[in-house]
């Protein structure tokens, strides 16, 4: 766990790897998840809409999925270290022009919820015997 979807607009020009990578970090960095559990996905939106249509618009927003039980104040860490991220990553896109940034963060229910991967953890050897 968790799952952290990056949805954005077809209209912003960013190095996702490096994004995904620096989100993966700041996640990380709240104790509260292992790296090798967080798995992550980029949607690049060509059809949308935003407010009036203007087509200089633009939109970032993270999904985090996580585990329920983490007390409200790592959640909310998890939230600001993402958007901190985003205003960084797009600071100048924000200032100059018209952007929306957004995070949200949502929790799997205990014994609803399951997951099963094999993935080691950093500096493991990641060959497998079959």
């Amino acid at each position: 766990m968790p799952h952290l979807t990056l949805e954005y607009t077809d209209n912003l020009n960013f190095d996702v790897q490096r994004l995904l990578a620096r989100l993966h970090d700041e996640i990380v960095a709240t104790g509260a998840v292992n790296l090798k559990g967080i798995k992550s996905r980029a949607i690049r939106h060509t059809e949308y809409r935003i407010a009036d249509g203007d087509e200089g618009y633009a939109f970032v927003h993270v999904n985090l999925l996580i585990r329920e039980g983490r007390p409200l104040e790592t959640r909310q860490n998890a939230t600001r270290r993402v958007m901190a991220v985003l205003k960084d990553t797009f600071g100048y896109r924000f200032e100059n022009e018209h952007l929306s940034l957004s995070v949200d963060l949502k929790e799997m229910r205990d014994g609803v919820a399951l997951t099963d991967h094999n993935i080691p953890a950093a500096g493991v050897n990641k060959t497998r015997e079959t």
